[in-house]
C-alpha cells in the first residue's frame, strides 16, 4: 500500500509541473518551445507600423518653351511628264529628274532628295486620256539666298514648286528641347506647392513624372514635344524668283506628374 501511494504522489506531481510549462509557453507571446524541454525562448514583439495618411493624388502637368530663328529652308518640287503610254510618260520624266540632279550636282551645302514616284493617267475634255509620270524632288539648306537661287533655275526647266517650310537644324532644335526640359521640371515642384497649398494640404512628394509623348498614362494630356513650324505659301513658277523669310520657331515642352498631398494634422499624428 505504501509503495502505490508513493507512485501516486510522484505521477501527480509530474502531471502538475507539464500543465505548468504549458500554460507558461501559451501565455507568453513569441514563445518558441525547445525540442528537448529546456527553458521557453521567447522573442520581443514588432511594434505596429506607424500608420501613414493617404492623402490626396493630384494629376496635373506643366509646359515650357523655348525659342529660336528658323534656320533651314526645305522646298518641295514635283517634277512632271505626259506621254502616250506609260514607258513614254517615265521616260520624258526620268530625262527631266536626271537634268534637274545635274544642276545640284556638286552644291556645297545644299542636300538634295529624289522622293515619291508614280505613274497613272489623266482624264481631259472630249474623253481625252494621257498618262502621267510624276516625281518628287527635295531641296534643303542652311543657305537661303543659294537654295532659291537654285530653286529658279529648275522651275525654268520645268518643275514646280508645291511648298516651303522653314525649320531648325537638329543640333539647335536638340538645345531649345533641352532648355525647355529643363524649364518644364523646374516649373513642376513649384505648381505642386502652390496646387497643396491652394487646396490646404502639405506637398509630400512627386509621383510617375512623365517628360514629352514618351509613357504618356491617361491622366495626362497629350504633349507636344516637336516645334511649330511655319509654312510658306506655295508659289508656281515664273518670275520674279521664290522668295521665302525665316519665322522664329517654337518647342514646347510638357512635363506630367502625379503630387502626393496630405493634411497637416496628419503629419503631425504620432
Amino acid at each position: 500500500m505504501s509503495l502505490h501511494r508513493s507512485l501516486s504522489c510522484s505521477g501527480l506531481k509530474a502531471l502538475a509541473a507539464g500543465c505548468l510549462l504549458s500554460s507558461v509557453a501559451l501565455s507568453t507571446p513569441n514563445a518558441l518551445a525547445t525540442p528537448d524541454g529546456g527553458p521557453v525562448v521567447t522573442t520581443p514583439a514588432e511594434p505596429p507600423p506607424h500608420p501613414r495618411p493617404h492623402g490626396t493624388v493630384l494629376s496635373f502637368s506643366v509646359s515650357d518653351e523655348a525659342q529660336a530663328k528658323a534656320d533651314t529652308l526645305s522646298i518641295h518640287f514635283a517634277a512632271r511628264a505626259e506621254g502616250s503610254s506609260p514607258t513614254i510618260a517615265q521616260q520624258h520624266l526620268n530625262q527631266l529628274v536626271s537634268n534637274a540632279m545635274s544642276i545640284l550636282k556638286d552644291q556645297p551645302g545644299i542636300k538634295s532628295t529624289a522622293e515619291s514616284y508614280a505613274v497613272g493617267q489623266e482624264y481631259a475634255p472630249h474623253d481625252k486620256r494621257s498618262w502621267v509620270a510624276r516625281q518628287a524632288l527635295v531641296l534643303s539648306s542652311q543657305n537661303r539666298d543659294g537654295l532659291l537661287a537654285l530653286a529658279e533655275k529648275l522651275q525654268k526647266l520645268g518643275l514646280s514648286i508645291e511648298d516651303m517650310q522653314w525649320s531648325l537644324n537638329p543640333e539647335v532644335r536638340a538645345k531649345l528641347e533641352q532648355q525647355a526640359r529643363l524649364g518644364a521640371l523646374k516649373k513642376l515642384r513649384q505648381q505642386a506647392e502652390e496646387d497643396a497649398a491652394a487646396l490646404g494640404q502639405t506637398l509630400l512628394g512627386l509621383e510617375r513624372v512623365h517628360i514629352g509623348s514618351q509613357g504618356m498614362d491617361d491622366f495626362a494630356p497629350p504633349p507636344h514635344i516637336s516645334p511649330m513650324l511655319m509654312m510658306a505659301e506655295a508659289r508656281s513658277a515664273a518670275t520674279p524668283p521664290p522668295e521665302s523669310t525665316a519665322e522664329m520657331q517654337t518647342v514646347r515642352v510638357t512635363v506630367s506628374a502625379q503630387a502626393r498631398l496630405a493634411q497637416a494634422q496628419d503629419l503631425a499624428s504620432p
